[in-house]
């Protein structure tokens, strides 16, 4: 009887903004992949998708991309980006671990549980339709434009445990009195590449067979 093909480990990183991405593909050495008709970049064992703003492009672009690498690669995603904070409970220029997604439009909720030590603090985020500009007393911890999109399409091909969602603080939801210029996205981004890269190292070490690969659906 012919053994089991043993799969290679992927990790995709998934970036709403250029801003966002930029550092990550400069740090780890990734080229483009122009074969997929989106923001595509490959490493070693590493691959990282541009979704843009919002949830539009997400349930296509980022599915079409996991239904073809989970044929060949045991995938984990890992979503990396700014989100705006609660001022009494964030710091900004400050790196979180998500563990629970609220989607403020359709109410689906998520809870993600690290199966991994990490030197993160964890918070809650909700997913909003549009940027929060009044300070958002409503939020209690964080708020994006992504993350629940990207959470229910990838648990269609991949277990919870293989997602991770990893936020940096922006801004204190007051859009109105801050200039979040590229150059200030991309600075936030680098100042926390080390300590993210360590995680997706830690990260990377659960994969070690395809068992419990099947997504978990309820």
């Amino acid at each position: 009887m012919a053994g089991k093909k043993i799969k290679n480990k992927l990790q995709c990183i998934v970036t709403a903004l250029k801003a966002e991405s930029d550092p990550l593909i400069r740090y780890f050495d990734l080229s483009p992949d122009h074969s997929m008709g989106f923001p595509l970049f490959r490493g070693e064992g590493l691959m990282l998708i541009g979704v843009g703003i919002g949830k539009n492009k997400i349930s296509k672009n980022l599915g079409t991309l996991l239904n073809k690498e989970m044929k060949q690669n045991l995938v984990q995603v890992i979503n990396i980006g700014i989100a705006g904070g609660n001022p009494r409970s964030t710091k900004i220029g400050q790196c979180y671990l998500v563990n629970r997604i609220m989607d403020a439009e359709t109410d689906q909720g998520h809870e993600i549980d690290s199966l991994i030590e990490h030197d993160f603090e964890e918070k809650s985020l909700v997913t909003v339709e549009k940027g929060i500009t009044n300070g958002g007393d409503s939020y209690p911890e964080l708020v994006d434009m992504e993350a629940s999109a990207i959470c229910a399409v990838s648990r269609q091909y991949i277990p919870i445990q293989q997602l991770a969602i990893i936020k940096i603080v922006s801004d204190h939801m007051n859009l109105e009195k801050i200039d979040l210029s590229f150059k200030t996205i991309a600075g936030l981004i680098e100042h926390n590449v080390p300590i993210i890269n360590k995680f997706l190292l830690d990260f990377r070490s659960i994969l070690k067979s395809d068992h419990n690969t099947k997504p978990v659906t309820n």
